[in-house]
């Protein structure tokens, strides 16, 4: 008997306060959800749109929270000024991805495409896009 009176006691105080709390509101924020890395998309497809030069460069474990890794080949510098050798992808969580290189300096900034997975938006004159290779 004294259980069922705890416990009517609980749902009494804390069930108001749950339902009434900022945080029962909150709604999924899908597109940091629609960043998360899937399987086979650790892979992608770097093209230049005005040379026609394309390479592969690979998006390796988890550095930060926010940062991966980066595997480009020396093919790359064909494609974009100082693409072989980015060596970290952060997600902004804005939708937007920087490239950088070891020293952390940016080679390009990019952001989730249409049809695509990434086109670049700085540089202002780079046309690259990322497309996930499976």
């Amino acid at each position: 008997m004294a259980i069922r009176a705890v416990i009517a006691g609980v749902m009494a105080v804390g069930g108001p306060l749950w339902w009434f709390s900022p945080a029962h509101d909150v709604q999924a924020d899908t597109l940091t959800t629609a960043t998360v890395r899937g399987a086979g998309e650790s892979e992608f497809a770097v093209s230049n749109m005005q040379s026609r030069t394309s390479c592969l460069i690979s998006r390796g474990s988890m550095t930060t929270q926010r940062s991966s890794s980066v595997i480009a080949g020396e093919d790359c510098a064909s494609v974009w000024p100082g693409l072989s050798r980015v060596r970290n992808w952060t997600d902004n969580g804005d939708g937007t991805v920087e490239l950088t290189d070891g020293r952390g300096e940016q080679v390009l900034t990019l952001a989730i495409g249409d049809g695509v997975a990434f086109e670049s938006l700085e540089p202002s004159d780079a046309s690259i896009a990322l497309t996930a290779v499976n």
